[in-house]
């Protein structure tokens, strides 16, 4: 089969004049560092959208032009200097690109996907963002790629959101913002000149700096093998209508949100398909924004903290008793919810302890290279993604499950998101990692888990001996 590929830009800046510099420039955070890394390796996000209705390849330039314009991110590069990595505002930035390609069937973005997430960004001459439009007369599969140092899931759906909207209403106002993302943008500067918060801080940093010391002086693991982009694979799979419905009803009966039940069955199905020493801890990444007052709703923003879940009730692999089920499923939500809300009270100060840690960045990217295949599973949830299903001109049909590459690091990450009433969930990890065919077992486990613990009777005190036998068979 060929295609046709080109990547096209708008007729007026075919030809992209000199770069001008501007003065306006800002240092990358210590975190945004750590995902950029030099600038070669592939730290993407993804998002996915399937469209039915024609689409006029010049509008949907210049809708890209629009959503340029409003976000400064979107118009800088990437210096490297003295002090590290600086993002600098250009005064004629280079335009988004999209390159187009002809859709043939439904798997095609699937394809794209894996041949750009490992593709790295043109950090020198910018954006850090760019798009593939697979067009065919009336469906088309549109993806972004955005580098996570300048783009977490909220700012993805928001950018995608902005691109729709103004492609379908070209006459709407997206409005403008000058921030960069400063620390001075995000942490109020009341706070920063307050002299308790800043002995607070100066008190983490000398705690941080020992933990770092002492590090050097635990026991070394061997490393394990190095992993490349290519061996990175994203597996995919949805719950139909009904499914998603039974869940989120059944979770909302017990007090539990979708997370922690989820949580609970892939940690069970993660120690059920590999065994107890295949996973060491469990992770949930949390909207930071929400600690963040400061930060403008739709800025764009990458740094997405993370917490461990409880796992000290987690049964043995292949002894999940569903009727105890959504008794652990309450005990991770409310563990999760005091770990979320110190980590909020304590965001600033830790934003400000990492910006005091820039020396220490070599070996922060040192430990993380040379670790081991992974341990621990990272859950991702992006809940419902809130994009309109119907357009003037098109029809929104599906919002994949949106993937995030993180390689060279050995990782195994869990997401789960919601679009028009069904649930979709991705894992995505490397073959160093997690084998492909593990990773599809589990899939299966956690499925088997979570349509058994559906089933049981709700919070009644009866034991479905029966339900528990079967699950306990089928997975051994």
């Amino acid at each position: 089969m060929t295609l046709d590929v080109h990547e096209t830009l708008p007729a007026e800046t075919a030809e992209v004049p000199p770069r001008q510099v501007s003065q306006r420039s800002r240092p990358m955070l210590l975190l945004e560092r750590t995902m950029y890394r030099e600038g070669d390796t592939p730290f993407t996000s993804v998002f996915i959208l399937k469209l039915v209705g024609r689409l006029e390849e010049a509008r949907l330039h210049q809708a890209l032009a629009r959503v340029q314009s409003k976000h400064p991110l979107l118009r800088c590069t990437v210096e490297e200097m003295a002090g590290g990595p600086r993002f600098v505002l250009q005064e004629q930035p280079s335009p988004i690109s999209l390159r187009t390609i002809e859709r043939h069937g439904d798997d095609d973005w699937q394809t794209e996907v894996r041949r750009e997430w490992v593709t790295p960004f043109s950090t020198q001459r910018g954006p850090l963002v760019r798009f593939v439009w697979l067009r065919s007369s009336e469906v088309s599969d549109l993806i972004m790629f955005a580098h996570h140092c300048i783009c977490d899931g909220h700012t993805g759906i928001n950018l995608l959101r902005e691109l729709l909207s103004v492609y379908d209403q070209p006459e709407q106002d997206l409005g403008t913002y000058d921030e960069l993302g400063s620390v001075e943008d995000i942490v109020p500067a009341a706070l920063l000149q307050d002299r308790h918060f800043e002995r607070q801080v100066r008190r983490k940093v000398v705690l941080f700096r020992m933990l770092s010391f002492l590090k050097k002086f635990g026991r070394s693991k061997p490393a394990g093998p190095h992993i490349t982009p290519e061996q990175m694979y994203f597996h995919r799979w949805h719950l139909d209508h009904s499914e998603t419905q039974g869940l989120t009803s059944r979770c909302s009966a017990e007090g539990v949100t979708v997370l922690a039940a989820v949580s609970m069955a892939f940690m069970q199905a993660f120690r059920d398909v590999c065994g107890v020493l295949a996973l060491n801890k469990t992770y949930t990444m949390v909207n930071a924004r929400r600690f963040l007052p400061q930060l403008r709703t739709d800025a764009m923003f990458g740094l997405v903290p993370g917490i461990p879940l409880l796992m000290k009730d987690v049964p043995p692999p292949l002894d999940m008793a569903v009727d105890t089920f959504w008794a652990r499923a309450r005990a991770i939500k409310a563990d999760m919810t005091v770990r979320i809300d110190r980590l909020g009270s304590g965001l600033y100060s830790t934003l400000l302890t990492l910006e005091r840690m820039h020396d220490k960045y070599p070996s922060m990217v040192a430990d993380t290279e040379s670790a081991p295949a992974v341990r621990h599973v990272t859950l991702s949830n992006m809940g419902r993604i809130d994009l309109p299903q119907q357009y003037r001109n098109f029809r929104l049909e599906s919002v994949y499950s949106p993937l995030v590459m993180v390689s060279p690091t050995p990782a195994n990450t869990v997401v789960l998101s919601s679009f028009a009433g069904q649930m979709e969930l991705a894992i995505i990890s490397d073959e160093g990692s997690l084998p492909y065919e593990k990773a599809r077992r589990i899939e299966q486990r956690a499925m088997q888990i979570l349509h058994a613990a559906m089933t049981v009777p709700a919070r009644n005190g009866s034991k479905p001996s029966s339900e528990v036998s079967a699950i306990q068979v089928e997975a051994a």
